[in-house]
């Protein structure tokens, strides 16, 4: 009898902490996506966007991309700032550029990019600085 009293409580307990876990902080899905098209359109001979590949940006601090530290009315992270100077990065900037819309710096100067900017930048209405 108690056994199976322990097995309720624990079930209950496990519950618990698959629902709190599903609750944590984690950044926009659709900026994620954004994040991996930019990067899947960017040349980067020495790996400095590596990181990129594992984690969450906002939680697992992606080379580079700074988030806000609280989490916006949706319930998500969002990215802040790309900040992609100086990193011997070519290739293009991609149009998910413009997914990003809580963005407010983006810095891809010093780089070897080539073409031009996506006009999808223009849909972000918070972006203050944007340096090519």
């Amino acid at each position: 009898m108690w056994q199976s009293r322990l097995f309720y409580l624990c079930s209950i307990i496990f519950m618990f902490y698959l629902v709190q876990r599903t609750e944590a902080q984690i950044t926009a899905p659709w900026e994620v996506d954004a994040l991996k098209a930019i990067k899947g359109k960017l040349i980067d001979p020495q790996g400095r966007l590596n990181s990129w590949n594992r984690g969450d940006p906002c939680m697992g601090n992606w080379s580079y991309v700074h988030c806000y530290n609280e989490t916006a009315s949706d319930g998500y992270l969002h990215v802040l700032e790309l900040q992609l100077l100086k990193l011997n990065l070519s290739g293009s900037l991609s149009a998910e550029l413009g997914r990003l819309s809580h963005m407010q710096i983006m810095d891809f100067m010093w780089n070897n990019i080539s073409g031009s900017i996506p006009k999808e930048v223009g849909n972000i209405t918070s972006l203050k600085l944007l340096i090519f």
